[in-house]
């Protein structure tokens, strides 16, 4: 009872929580689509609790509905991220990857409106709970087809799910990178991995459908591990969405200011003198929160005029080209002021955070800043 109810507690839990801060606070197109995954999986776990306790009285029900949330789970997972990450005009054919899940349903739930009392017995006890064909007749024989058909169709959804979630995220990467110094509070690699997590346990769920369900039904230790599993992970997503405050919508508001159109494009090499020389003698990079659109307002040019002299004449995103100044400026204080603390090293160079700040330092160095400090002491 315990570990069969354990990942339906954990969804349910999650849904309050989104629901509740939805209704008072924030009401995102991402948080949205983040509760009604973690509604359909509160649905989805519901329909295996009720499988595991033999809840046969109301399985026509809770299966129907395990069948449509089972190929509905990854696909709303999938509109999360693309809530997340694509621009509204992007989102357009995304919703066709839940017509499977609906229509699947209906049908299975059809077959169970149509099959006599002793064919769904006959099902219940023969597919579900012995996973055999044999020994089924009538209306029993196609519910069975219907389940492995819809079994088919949960692996062939998960291909699109993981490879186009795994584009959208990379490109997602890409622009922020491209628009922002500082990218800690807006980047997704925590939901990159929760994806790859998910991918990894999807390849459980596969094997435990190819099983079937009923070799768990009577073992507890069976049922502990994946429900254990699907738990933590359900957990954390549900932990690391709720915490997910900067998306797409963030970036296109800030793209707003700069849509005024230029009518002459400049040279990019002139450009990209001009651009350097506001950066080293303006010290601009030293501006917390420095974002590509900073740069624009103050050259009066167009953003992807600015994007394209940093990104494609000097061959480097925003971000790496602003951090890497600010590494370089930490340095020079460094070798100025040789006993500084390194929390004033950081805020003077521009960083807004030490963790981007030992990062950063590292990765253009080679060395951390308390290392690279401590050459420097006589």
């Amino acid at each position: 009872m315990f570990f069969s109810m354990m990942p339906m507690f954990v969804c349910l839990f999650w849904s309050v929580i989104l629901a509740s801060e939805l209704i008072i606070n924030d009401k995102s197109r991402p948080k949205g689509h983040l509760l009604a995954f973690m509604m359909t999986a509160t649905i989805l776990y519901m329909g295996h609790w009720v499988f595991f306790n033999h809840g046969t009285h109301i399985l026509p029900v809770t299966d129907t509905l395990y069948s449509v949330a089972n190929l509905a789970v990854y696909p709303l997972f999938y509109l999360y991220i693309c809530s997340l990450t694509e621009r509204k005009k992007e989102r357009r054919l995304q919703y066709i990857m839940l017509c499977p899940a609906i229509v699947l349903g209906v049908m299975v739930g059809g077959l169970y409106g149509m099959m006599t009392q002793e064919e769904t017995t006959q099902f219940f006890d023969l597919y579900l709970y012995e996973g055999t064909h044999n020994g089924l007749t009538g209306l029993a024989i196609q519910q069975a087809a219907m389940h492995d058909v819809c079994k088919v169709m949960f692996v062939l959804l998960l291909i699109p799910v993981f490879v186009r979630g795994g584009s959208h995220l990379k490109r997602y990467e890409r622009l922020v990178n491209s628009t922002y110094a500082d990218t800690e509070d807006k980047s997704m690699k925590s939901i990159h991995y929760l994806l790859v997590v998910f991918m990894v346990t999807s390849v459980f769920s596969i094997v435990f459908s190819i099983i079937g369900r009923h070799h768990f039904a009577d073992s507890i230790w069976l049922l502990a591990i994946p429900s254990t599993l699907f738990s933590v992970l359900l957990f954390a997503i549900g932990m690391i969405g709720n915490r997910q405050a900067f998306g797409i919508e963030d970036i296109e508001e800030d793209e707003k200011q700069t849509d005024e159109v230029v009518n002459e494009q400049p040279v990019i090499k002139e450009l990209r003198v001009k651009i350097e020389q506001l950066m080293e003698e303006e010290q601009l990079f030293r501006q917390p929160n420095l974002k590509i659109v900073d740069l624009v307002k103050r050259l009066g040019t167009n953003r992807n005029y600015v994007y394209n002299a940093i990104n494609r004449e000097m061959g480097v995103s925003f971000t790496e080209y602003v951090n890497r100044m600010r590494v370089d400026y930490a340095a020079q204080l460094m070798a100025q002021h040789p006993n500084m603390v390194l929390a004033e090293v950081c805020e003077q160079s521009g960083f807004t955070s030490s963790a981007s700040f030992f990062r950063n330092f590292r990765q253009f160095k080679g060395v951390g800043p308390r290392e690279y400090q401590n050459k420097l002491k006589p």
